[in-house]
């Protein structure tokens, strides 16, 4: 008996659901359908792809970006006897540079020829120097803050700042 009710009971909430629900899909198709009438449905289709157009561009463009095209590891090293402070630049690049000057802080200057694929340059700070009008060098003194970094080559240039040059 009990189940019989139950049964009754279930039909009368189906039955109230599915009108329920069947009004409201047909109401659903039917603003669906006058909605994709409208012009301005196509235009907001057209915004839409745009948009995710430029998304997908933008993700593409920030993914081949690389803001070390040299492949340069810059890495300072102290040294306690005798006191001095190299920089050691690695060529992390398959091919060679050439013409390489290192600038430091902007001022002092070192200079190589050619540095090859995978190479090392490790240069003591005080082998920077700066040439004055008359031509006299003046070499970067040994506690020198370390700064910046700038390398420059025939295969572009890389800057390194503070957090890199630190030991």
């Amino acid at each position: 008996m009990l189940a019989r009710r139950l049964s009754v009971a279930t039909r009368a909430v189906v039955g109230w659901t599915s009108r329920i629900f069947g009004e409201l899909r047909e109401q659903g198709g039917h603003a669906v359908r006058e909605f994709q009438a409208r012009p301005e449905h196509a235009r907001w289709r057209a915004y839409a792809l745009g948009s995710y157009g430029l998304i997908v561009v933008a993700t593409l463009l920030f993914q081949f970006y690389d803001p070390n095209p040299l492949g340069a590891v810059v890495r300072v090293q102290r040294v306690e006897i005798p006191r001095s402070t190299y920089l050691f630049v690695r060529n992390g690049s398959r091919k060679p540079w050439k013409g390489v000057k290192l600038t430091l802080n902007g001022v002092y200057g070192y200079s190589q020829e050619v540095l090859p694929s995978g190479g090392n340059l490790m240069v003591p700070v005080d082998q920077f120097r700066v040439v004055d009008a008359a031509g006299v060098p003046s070499y970067a003194p040994q506690g020198l803050d370390l700064k910046a970094l700038h390398i420059d080559c025939d295969r572009g240039s890389f800057d390194a700042k503070d957090a890199e040059l630190k030991p």
